[in-house]
């Protein structure tokens, strides 16, 4: 598999235009904005996500990460993302989610910070692309359209 190199950031960048451009659809019942970075100094964003998705009944706090590694380290979570979204999960019909890019392997997943807290809570710092399925680990594969570009278009709905 041919890899492109990218600049971890830029890759970031374009895994949240993807979501925008999946999720973006009103004509279908999405409320989906995007929280702009509310920059602080040297310690980033305040926010706790980068979108909010509205599905009746649902809301969802979404962020999204990207890697060209096999492995999502959860340490890519700052603190303030991680209590935010555990946070917003301990609301009925909320739900704290990250939308992980596996940019090598062309493949992103859905997974609800309660299933990442539980992993924490087992030992794990991180899940791998290869072995996640041998773990039990509870997510949602992303339906992606066949493309030779070198990031994915996502298709179908939204699932947790």
């Amino acid at each position: 598999m041919e890899v492109i190199v990218m600049d971890d950031s830029l890759l970031g960048k374009k895994a949240e235009a993807k979501i925008k451009e999946w999720l973006d659809r009103p004509q279908d019942g999405y409320c989906f904005d995007r929280i702009p970075d509310q920059m602080t100094g040297f310690y980033g964003s305040k926010n706790i996500c980068d979108f909010t998705l509205y599905i009746y009944p649902n809301k969802y706090y979404i962020e999204s990460k990207a890697t060209w590694q096999d492995r999502f380290d959860f340490s890519m979570l700052t603190e303030k993302q991680h209590t935010g979204l555990t946070e917003k999960s301990k609301i009925y019909g909320v739900y704290g989610v990250v939308i992980v890019l596996f940019a090598t392997y062309k493949r992103a997943i859905v997974i609800d910070i309660r299933e990442i807290n539980r992993l924490i809570q087992s030992g794990r710092k991180s899940i791998n692309i290869k072995t996640m399925d041998k773990i039990g680990l509870q997510y949602h594969e992303i339906e992606t359209i066949p493309s030779r570009k070198e990031l994915l278009d996502y298709t179908g709905g939204f699932q947790l």
